[in-house]
């Protein structure tokens, strides 16, 4: 049981972190040492299905577990039962004149070379070529692909080089370090589109799906489809169902469901679509996004 107070953990934690291993990069930038293939890493998955319980004791201690903390999380789990692994740290904020600059997200030493990795997982949808890395946001525009990876390069990854980070690194025994991003994630082109042209830096092999209106869902693709289930954000990460979860319902129970949310809060829901051989993940959009959720969202900014 659960302690009171204590962040309520995935079920399916375990399969999430797989997922987390072996996904394919959202960059054609690949991170370094390659860890998804090493022996360890498969004895770890190994011990986790007889017996899960690191894991979530793991993520129990773990507050606030939102999609980005939590995907953290798993990959710090993951490094941190490599014996061949050393972590030296998390989270690691610097310091100028007492103001933050930023944080490392995760330092580690791995066969004598020390390593800086910035985690994301990230979910956009394509509103206009797919060329243009500012062509995909997220949900709620707030975000943009060009945006993240801007930050990512020019100022995350480049940290290290900073003498507030060098002091700190070397305080903890670190001299060279190499920085590297670890992006995983899905892009979602709009539902038929005909070409699915991707910026320079995404890699040809990253994740991709559709989105769509309700009144598309009543295409062929859709007919055979009978189980749904909206997912929660900290969801979004794989879309398979788990032991328990019933989510019964065709097409038309989907377009009913997606109606009834849309007027109360016209903003792009990620849903997990089976027929009973395989399982999806399709964002669905109200009618006139993204141009209506412009208006809401600036509204709601200007009333406040």
């Amino acid at each position: 049981m659960m302690p009171d107070g204590a962040p309520a953990i995935p079920p399916f934690s375990l399969r999430d972190l797989q997922w987390v291993i072996t996904s394919p990069f959202l960059l054609k930038d690949r991170a370094e040492p390659e860890l998804a293939h090493h022996p360890e890493t498969a004895l770890l998955l190994e011990r986790l299905a007889m017996d899960p319980a690191p894991l979530l004791a793991h993520l129990a201690a773990t507050p606030r577990l939102n999609l980005g903390r939590y995907f953290e999380q798993l990959v710090i789990f993951w490094l941190n039962n490599l014996p061949s692994v050393e972590v030296i740290g998390s989270n690691i904020r610097i310091y100028r004149d007492r103001r933050s600059v930023g944080e490392l997200d995760l330092v580690f030493i791995q066969n004598g070379k020390a390593y800086h990795w910035e985690l994301a997982v990230k979910f956009y949808l394509n509103i206009g070529s797919g060329q243009d890395e500012a062509d995909f946001v997220g949900p709620m525009q707030k975000d943009n692909l060009a945006r993240k990876l801007h930050r990512m390069y020019d100022h995350q990854l480049a940290l290290p080089t900073r003498p507030e980070t060098r002091e700190k690194l070397e305080a903890r025994g670190i001299g060279e370090i190499t920085s590297h991003p670890w992006v995983k994630g899905c892009l979602f082109h709009p539902l038929g589109a005909t070409q699915r042209l991707l910026p320079s830096r995404i890699a040809d092999d990253s994740l991709s799906g559709d989105w769509l209106t309700i009144g598309e869902l009543q295409g062929p693709r859709f007919k055979t489809v009978d189980r749904f289930l909206p997912l929660a954000k900290n969801r979004w990460i794989t879309p398979e169902f788990h032991a328990g979860e019933t989510a019964e319902g065709g097409p038309g129970d989907l377009a009913d469901h997606l109606m009834q949310q849309f007027q109360s809060r016209p903003v792009p829901e990620l849903v997990a679509l089976s027929d009973g051989n395989k399982t999806e993940r399709c964002f669905f959009v109200p009618e006139g996004w993204p141009e209506l959720s412009r208006k809401t969202h600036n509204g709601q900014e200007a009333g406040n």
